[in-house]
């Protein structure tokens, strides 16, 4: 997102009036009666004298006008960022470098041509001219990119040591592409409000009326460009559109316009009417001019964040974006649009620009708490309306609508009323047009650095918009202390009151919930993780809301972790496994001997990991977002520990960035990046990307992405096919059936040596990884392979390529979140499914040996090793149930042989040997239940549910100090679990530390307030010594609990306590 004028967000934001300006009723004589006749008589002689001199034409064309230039304007930031972002990454970095000139381009323009406009000349013609040089310019733009290149590959390679003085580097860079058309962008809006105000009393109304047709033309731009324009045209022929608007405007203009561009002034002005400086204006300029830079800098901070969390909750897609982006200024455009109509009604409008101030502040406050309701409006929604791609969008824009619609139309809302208290003068108007919006841009340049690089890092997106709410409030206090139309008493009594409420009331809103936003609840297929977030099931291990992403790791109690990247599962211990591993084994075993490998994506880093299982000499790790590292640690215990290997190099930058601008070269490179319905991710699919990779490789080289059936079954056959026009050589591998396929690719013909990988299949470290998925032998293997290159081409006939121009799975494949036709993919996939025995090569094996491999392999079913495993895990999962149920039904041994006989099929089944030891500890067999609790912790050290267990087996035993220990181990790495603090509680407790035991079950309700059993240990610890607080923690321990069979007993013992109180 960027900002336009007045620097609230809208990229390039130019208004259009048309050219008049409404006048004031005339004065009548005191003591003479007001006449209605003579009232429109003066009426109708003011409008004739400011039409006269005017084409009676000019005005729907002057509208038109500058509707279109905001419209062109957005696109044109929306165009730039796509374009610079493939040379400088797909960073926040990198975007709020280009918003930076971006906007600074657009403060200089207004500051340098409200100077200008000011000595002289016609406005409509420099008008003109500007648009018409901002056309023609901004067609050359994609091609300096493009010479800019080598400039770009020279900060990459050689900046790398200093991040800040390569960040210079690329700023210059930008600056010097982008800041003549913005500037000239910037230029226009004091130009055009020196052509459209003729009366200082309506400067306000003019110069608003302006800044809002334009920005309804960038509401139309935002929509236009995702949903319409890049999407059925494409990148370049997008550009070429919005310059030949550009270009009409200046040809119009001189065609239609000019006996009007002679003259410096294009008609006459209108009798002004005299208008005493008010006590305000007298010095304090400066201060209403800082604070509307303190506003630009709230908006940007508001906008930041709104579009982190709502990115959360509704998804990443480029039509979420633009939805976000477009309420904002539509909010923007209808504020501005009524406060131009009404401000010259204000009397006191310094207090009308401190109110919107505190209103502002105000509303952001009461939307906050609502934002965590959106995953079940998102799950209400699915259930009540239908799938269809138009109908979810239509949702999304309500719900963005409803929480941004207030604050933003408040925003709005000051562009006008601070002309009117700023520009007074029509000789100075251009100047002081231009001080106002310089000013504010300002604001939002700091406000975007501040809010993505220090506060969402430092504070987190939830007290970021409190941080910008209070900063509104303390505005919007000053400027109402400074106000002469406010009492005395409002000053000294109602203000402070106001912000004593605010405070109050911000104090009592709640922390969202980390697992009900994080929960991926814009995907309807992940609404049961909603449920299981409601419900509070799992453990979160990591929670960062970092500079790019918001990342969740979360532990399962069946021992599943998985990590979410802003909602969307990336990776886990689930069927992701296969991919994963295979996405790495697969690849390093068709090259043979690979000496360096680079891996695009960490994600849980078994990819990684398995890499490692080779001899390579070196493997560079490349991830866009720290957070993905710090939460994928918790893999270490299954991905070997990854990230510790010294041939490991990490690169925290984009990865097509890497691949474009490095000069090291591979023998393997995998790319295994999100789904490329995420916005940003498609650029890892293109045409553009694969010519890229060939460029990386060594001879010989090989390259394996990943590709996901989350999208038309015609998206998918363009990646296939366009994968498959670079290589020369390639195959696919179905390692999900209907999910998950792999692309693996050389310029050379490769094969992988049937001995080399029976040995690795035999190896006891490494057979560990593939015997987990299902593969044990070379047949298993081969079972995966499903297409060579011949037959993906056919498969794949008449599928368009996908390339950067067009961005087809960026805007395509988002419809498919809510639309499965995996099935319709499945069906045409297997007519072209045959395994290519040809891959094989025999080094040593003999001639009937080998003979009989290729007639094996030859026999294989598609897939068959994935169905084997898949019935495996069903047997198992059966056998669970069935402990489970003769548990319930009171029949622990018939449980226990249950739980032994899953272990014999698979050790490292966390759960059975969780609930064996809950088995064996209901059974009094005490030794034997912390065997099996202490294996959870051997299989996964992380395993908090393992921990909380042993800690319950303690007390049991009477063993708190033992119990101390278990629980202090998990609060040495992850001191925010409730469950943790309330058993280290009761463990102190135990110990008669009745003060250290309060203290946990009270650190307990601050991590989690609905979280019962601590009101109710609370309860019984006070009920000697504070009866009230006692009386108050049962009641609540009563209203949490009601409708929790398994706390029947303590709902009996609280009862009891109360009468006794």
């Amino acid at each position: 997102m960027g900002t336009g004028k007045g620097g609230y967000a809208i990229p390039h934001l130019r208004k259009v009036e048309n050219g008049l300006s409404p006048q004031r009723e005339p004065r009548v004589p005191a003591g003479q009666k007001k006449s209605g006749t003579h009232f429109r008589q003066q009426s109708l002689t003011q409008f004739f004298l400011r039409f006269s001199s005017l084409n009676p034409f000019s005005r729907p064309w002057i509208f038109i006008f500058f509707f279109i230039s905001g419209a062109t304007g957005l696109i044109y930031e929306v165009v730039w960022t796509r374009l610079l972002t493939q040379v400088m990454g797909n960073t926040h970095y990198s975007i709020a470098t280009v918003l930076t000139v971006f906007m600074a381009g657009l403060a200089l323009g207004s500051y340098l041509g409200g100077r200008l406009i000011d000595k002289g000349g016609n406005p409509l013609a420099t008008y003109a001219i500007l648009e018409g040089a901002i056309g023609i310019y901004c067609l050359l733009v994609p091609f300096m990119i493009d010479w800019a290149s080598p400039l770009f590959k020279w900060v990459y390679q050689t900046q790398t040591e200093s991040y800040t003085q390569a960040s210079l580097y690329r700023f210059w860079i930008c600056g010097a592409i982008l800041l003549v058309p913005t500037t000239f962008m910037g230029a226009t809006l004091p130009v055009l409000s020196k052509y459209v105000s003729r009366d200082s009393a309506f400067i306000g109304r003019d110069v608003g009326t302006l800044y809002s047709l334009n920005t309804f033309g960038a509401v139309f731009g935002a929509l236009s460009s995702a949903f319409l324009l890049m999407r059925l045209w494409g990148i370049q022929a997008t550009i070429w559109f919005a310059a030949a608007f550009n270009v009409g405007i200046a040809v119009v203009i001189f065609l239609l316009f000019r006996p009007y561009l002679g003259r410096e002034k294009p008609l006459e002005s209108a009798p002004e009417t005299e208008e005493p400086e008010p006590v305000w204006a007298k010095g304090s300029i400066i201060l209403i001019l800082l604070a509307f830079c303190f506003s630009g800098l709230c908006a940007l901070t508001y906008q930041v964040a709104w579009n982190r969390i709502l990115s959360l909750l509704l998804g990443s897609s480029i039509y979420a974006f633009s939805l976000i982006l477009t309420t904002f200024i539509l909010g923007l455009a209808l504020g501005t649009v009524l406060f131009s109509r009404w401000v010259n009604r204000f009397k006191d409008p310094l207090k009308v620009f401190g109110l919107l101030q505190a209103g502002i502040g105000i509303s952001a406050l009461v939307a906050l708490p609502l934002f965590g309701e959106i995953p079940f409006i998102n799950r209400w929604v699915y259930q009540n309306w239908s799938l269809e791609f138009v109908s979810i969008q239509w949702s999304i824009f309500l719900v963005i609508f409803s929480l941004l619609f207030v604050p933003t139309f408040l925003m709005g809302g000051q562009f006008p009323v601070v002309i009117r208290l700023v520009a007074r003068n029509l000789e100075t108007l251009g100047h002081s047009i231009g001080k106002v919006y310089a000013a504010n841009t300002v604001g939002t340049i700091i406000g975007s650095f501040l809010a993505g690089f220090v506060l969402i890092p430092w504070l987190g997106i939830q007290n970021t918009i409190l941080f910008a709410v209070a900063f509104n409030l303390l505005v919007g206090t000053g400027l109402l202390l400074m106000s002469p139309g406010l009492s005395f008493n409002l000053k000294m009594y109602a203000l402070p009151a106001v912000l004593v409420l605010c405070v109050l009331g911000a104090q009592t809103i709640e922390p969202w919930n980390k697992s009900v936003i994080s929960s991926g609840s814009y995907m309807p297929y992940r609404i049961d993780d909603l449920v299981e977030a409601e419900e509070k099931k799992n453990k979160i291990l990591f929670y960062r809301e970092g500079v790019h992403t918001t990342v969740t790791t979360e532990l399962a109690v069946s021992g599943n972790i998985f990590l979410r990247v802003n909602g969307k599962t990336d990776a886990s211990l689930a069927m992701d496994m296969r991919t994963q591993l295979l996405s790495g084994y697969l690849p390093m075993l068709l090259h043979g001997q690979p000496k360096s490998a680079l891996v695009i994506g960490q994600g849980s880093g078994i990819t990684l990991g398995a890499v490692e299982q080779f001899p390579v000499d070196s493997i560079d790790l490349i991830e866009i977002s720290s957070a993905v590292i710090e939460g994928s640690r918790f893999f270490d215990p299954f991905n070997h520990e990854a990230l510790d290997d010294p041939r490991v190099k990490l690169i925290v930058a984009d990865g097509r960035n890497h691949v474009a601008l490095a000069d090291q070269k591979y023998d393997v490179i995998i790319s295994e990046p999100s789904n490329p319905w995420i916005s940003g991710v498609g650029a890892l699919f293109t045409a553009d990307f694969f010519e890229l990779l060939k460029k990386r490789l060594n001879p010989g080289g090989v390259a394996c992405i990943w590709v996901h059936t989350n999208m038309s079954p015609l998206s998918f056959k363009s990646v296939a096919r366009t994968f498959s026009e670079s290589f020369g050589h390639v195959t696919m591998w179905e390692s999900i059936v209907g999910d998950d396929y792999l692309l693996i690719g050389s310029d050379r013909e490769y094969q992988f040596s049937y001995e080399k990988a029976a040995e690795l299949l035999s190896d006891e470290r490494r057979n560990k990884d593939l015997r987990g998925i299902g593969v044990f032998t070379v047949r298993d293997l081969m079972s995966l392979m499903i297409m060579n290159r011949e037959r993906i081409l056919e498969f794949s006939e008449g599928a368009p390529i996908h390339n950067d121009d067009n961005s087809l799975l960026e805007f395509n494949a988002p419809r498919y979140i809510y639309k499965d036709e995996r099935d319709i993919l499945v069906r045409q996939l297997t007519p072209f499914a045959r395994v290519d025995s040809s891959l094989i090569r025999f080094d040593y094996l003999d001639e009937k040996s080998r003979l009989d491999v290729l007639q094996e392999i030859e026999s294989v079913e598609r897939s068959e090793s994935q169905i084997s495993e898949i019935k495996r895990r069903s047997r198992v999962d059966g056998l669970l149930q069935r402990a489970e149920e003769a548990f319930g039904a009171g029949n622990p041994g018939r449980a226990v042989e249950f739980y032994e006989e899953i272990l014999k099929k698979d050790r490292a089944h966390v759960l059975a040997w969780l609930n064996l030891g809950n088995v064996l500890r209901s059974l009094e067999r005490l030794d034997e239940a912390e065997i099996a609790y202490r294996r959870t912790l051997e299989i996964n050290p992380y395993y908090i549910f393992g921990n909380i267990a042993l800690a319950q087996l303690y007390l049991t035993a009477k063993q708190p100090e033992r119990a101390v220990e278990v629980l202090e181990s998990v609060l040495e790495w992850h001191p925010g679990d409730s469950e943790v603090r309330l058993y280290m509680g009761l463990a102190f407790a135990f110990k008669n530390d009745l003060g250290r035991a309060i203290r946990e079950f009270e650190n307990a309700l601050q991590l989690d307030p609905d979280y019962d059993l601590p009101h109710y240990f609370l309860g019984v610890q006070y009920r000697k010594s504070r009866p009230a607080l006692a009386r108050k923690h049962l009641n609540q321990f009563l209203d949490l609990s009601a409708a929790k069979p398994e706390h029947k007993s303590k709902v009996a013992k609280a009862e009891q306590l109360l009468r006794q109180l």
